[in-house]
């Protein structure tokens, strides 16, 4: 009898660590979904879907060594409907951490032009969640070529 007392606390406890982790894992896919809604509005050239995963304010910040260029969410998009070639961005093992309405994503990064090769580097996403779900505020990155950084362990897009 007292180890059936002592046994079924110990199963409600791991019940409720496992759905606490389940629960945090979804939110995570969630958030880098988001951040990768950005990458596939870019290849497929669709300027609104861009500025959907995008909350209005949004920007991006390039970062290289001596200057940075600051990057609104309609100046991107408006740069993505001018593109003839698709925008292929690829991230990998993205590092997520989320506080209630706030999340980052930091992922190594490499860009396309279609199946040409420009850059790679890091990518540092802000996300909030928001009603319609998580939204990236800025995305911030570095710009690289390799042997700086690494290209994606899947090799080219194919």
């Amino acid at each position: 009898m007292s180890r059936l007392l002592w046994t079924l606390p110990a199963l409600a406890a791991v019940t409720l660590l496992t759905s606490g982790v389940e629960a945090q894992n979804n939110e995570e896919r969630a958030v880098i979904a988001a951040a990768q809604a950005v990458f596939d509005a870019m290849e497929a050239l669709d300027p609104e879907a861009f500025r959907n995963a995008m909350v209005p304010d949004g920007f991006l910040m390039a970062v290289r060594s001596e200057t940075t260029r600051r990057t609104t969410r309609d100046d991107f998009a408006a740069n993505i409907a001018r593109q003839t070639r698709p925008m292929i961005e690829r991230m990998w093992d993205p590092e997520v951490r989320i506080d209630g309405p706030v999340a980052t994503v930091w992922a190594p990064y490499d860009f396309y032009s279609a199946t040409e090769f420009s850059h790679c580097g890091t990518d540092a996403f802000q996300l909030a969640k928001t009603a319609d779900g998580w939204k990236v505020v800025m995305i911030s990155y570095t710009s690289h070529a390799p042997p700086t950084c690494s290209m994606h362990p899947d090799g080219p897009p194919r």
